[in-house]
Parts: structure tokens; C-alpha cells; sequence
């Protein structure tokens, strides 16, 4: 039986249209103070309305300025409460349809903290999906369609900053990746079509070379997506090919007197090499066939 409390929260959550949860001033939502001692009463809020509806407002802090707001309190709050099983599923799902209407709208944020940090966030809530199911065929859909194509339309791939703290769009992107590519309920083609938007980053159109780590996100995605026993040996060669295909280059010998593919042959290589180094000591056959594919294109790399 539905309790008031209940009632009360479900009617608070009803009512969020999942835009206009991302207010542009956080500071309409929560004091700095009131966010700083949130975490340092390690996200513990006792009464289950006040959490949820923390949950929810918590979005509005998305974008802020403040790394130690964005990162330290807005992701590990929600990650914490996400992973220990401490919020409604109403919550869950506000949040889902929230942040993935966030990555679908243009780009509000001239900054652009907002969209990475919603790509970081929706991953942990699509991990909770393929733990304990709540989405439905058409959503999961969804957040495939969304993330691939936020995924392929990625051009800035500022990563660290010291004083702005995290970016980092293509590997939070990617992390949305790895949690879908784990989740039984996803099918061969939407796996496939993962793997499609993992090419496009690869090797930035934008000539950008990738210093924090992007590489090793991507191919762990990848990783993930080539165990999944949908896979055929066929499939994941026809994609590490692609990857390893100089153009518009003759062949990877003659890319050293040229910015592009000098860009171009650092990415490669970074994925590659973080891709072998992750799966040549698998015993899982579907690895393990991948890997003369890989040692071939590590020596075409030079």
C-alpha cells in the first residue's frame, strides 16, 4: 500500500519534466556549503524523500564551474547512491529520461562541462539497469540511439584541465558503453552499433591527440562488446580493420611528414595497444581470436 510519504515523493517526481530539471543556476537548488557537507557526511541523508529529491536536484549542478562541486560531489553522490541500491526507481528513471533528453538537446553550455558530466552519470544509471532491470525494449534503445550519436558528434575532447578539473566526453561516453555491452538485454545490433560510434573516435576528425587516457575507455568498451558471445570473429576483425586503415593516407609509413596523420598514428596506436594489452592473456575464444588481427596491425603501425 502506498504510503503518504510515498505518494508525496512520486507526485514531486511526476511532476520534473526531464529538461527543466537542469536549471542553469545550481546555486537556486543548494548554498556551496550545503553541497560540500553532503559529501562530507559521505552523501548520508537519512529520510528516503529528502534523498530522492536531492537526487534529482543534484542535476541542476551538472555543469558548475567548481570541479570539486561537479566531479566530487554531483557524481559521487549520485554514483554512491546509485550503487548502493539507495534510491526509488522513480528516481532512477527521472534521472535516466532527464539525462538523456540533456544529451540529446544542443549544447547550452559554452563551457561544455554539462553533457560530458550527464555521459558520466548516465553510465551509472544504465549500471543499474544490468543488475536489477527497470527499462524497458524502447528505452534501452534510446540510450543506445543517444549515446552513439552524442558519441559520434563529439568535437571537443578537452580531457584535464588543472584549474577547470574534467571534460572527458569520449571516455564518460564511453563508460555508458561499457555498462550497455555488459547488460544481457542488448541485442547484436545495437552492439554493433556501439561499435560503429567507438570508430568514429578512435582518431578525432579534429586532428586532437588523445592525453588522458581515452584510448584505454574505448577499447575497454570495446573489449566488453567483442566477449559478448552475440559477437562473430567476422564482426570484430571487419571493425579493428577499419580501425587500422591509414586513409586518407597511403599506408602508415607516410603519415610522419603530416600533423593529421601524425594524430592519426599516435590514436591508432594508443587503442590498439590498449586493446591488446587488456585481452592477450584472455582465455575467452572470442579474444582469443582477435589476436592475430592485433598483432598484424601493431606491426603495420610501426
Amino acid at each position: 500500500m502506498f504510503s503518504i510519504r510515498t505518494l508525496t515523493l512520486s507526485l514531486f517526481l511526476y511532476s520534473l519534466a526531464p529538461l527543466n530539471v537542469h536549471a542553469k543556476d545550481c546555486e537556486s537548488n543548494f548554498g556551496q556549503k550545503t553541497l560540500f557537507d553532503l559529501k562530507a557526511k559521505q552523501f548520508s541523508i537519512e529520510d528516503e524523500s529528502k534523498r530522492n529529491k536531492t537526487a534529482v536536484k543534484l542535476l541542476s549542478c551538472l555543469g558548475h564551474k567548481d570541479p570539486d562541486i561537479r566531479d566530487g560531489v554531483v557524481y559521487e553522490g549520485l554514483s554512491h547512491w546509485l550503487r548502493n541500491q539507495e534510491l526509488e526507481e522513480q528516481t532512477i528513471k527521472v534521472l535516466f529520461e532527464s539525462l538523456v533528453a540533456l544529451l540529446n538537446a544542443p549544447n547550452q553550455d559554452k563551457d561544455n562541462y554539462t553533457q560530458p558530466f550527464a555521459s558520466l552519470v548516465l553510465a551509472e544509471v544504465v549500471r543499474v539497469d544490468r543488475i536489477t532491470p527497470y527499462l524497458t525494449a524502447e528505452q534501452r534503445q534510446q540510450v543506445v540511439d543517444t549515446s552513439t550519436q552524442y558519441m559520434e558528434a563529439v568535437n571537443d575532447h578537452r580531457g584535464f584541465d588543472n584549474q577547470e578539473g574534467w571534460r572527458h566526453a569520449v571516455a564518460h561516453t564511453s563508460d555508458i558503453f561499457l555498462q550497455l555491452a555488459l547488460n544481457p538485454n542488448i541485442s547484436k545490433t545495437q552492439l554493433d552499433q556501439l561499435l560503429s560510434a567507438i570508430v568514429t573516435q578512435v582518431s578525432p576528425a579534429n586532428e586532437h591527440s588523445y592525453i588522458h587516457g581515452e584510448p584505454k575507455r574505448l577499447a575497454t568498451a570495446f573489449a566488453y562488446i567483442a566477449l559478448r558471445e552475440e559477437q562473430t570473429e567476422q564482426t570484430i576483425v571487419g571493425v579493428l580493420d577499419e580501425i587500422a586503415n591509414p586513409k586518407p593516407f597511403a599506408n602508415w609509413g607516410s603519415v610522419y611528414k603530416n600533423e593529421s596523420g601524425l594524430a592519426k598514428l599516435h590514436n591508432t596506436r594508443a587503442f590498439i595497444y590498449s586493446l591488446f594489452a587488456l585481452s592477450s592473456q584472455s582465455k575467452n575464444p572470442n579474444l582469443v581470436a582477435i589476436q592475430p588481427t592485433l598483432i598484424k596491425i601493431i606491426r603495420e603501425l610501426g
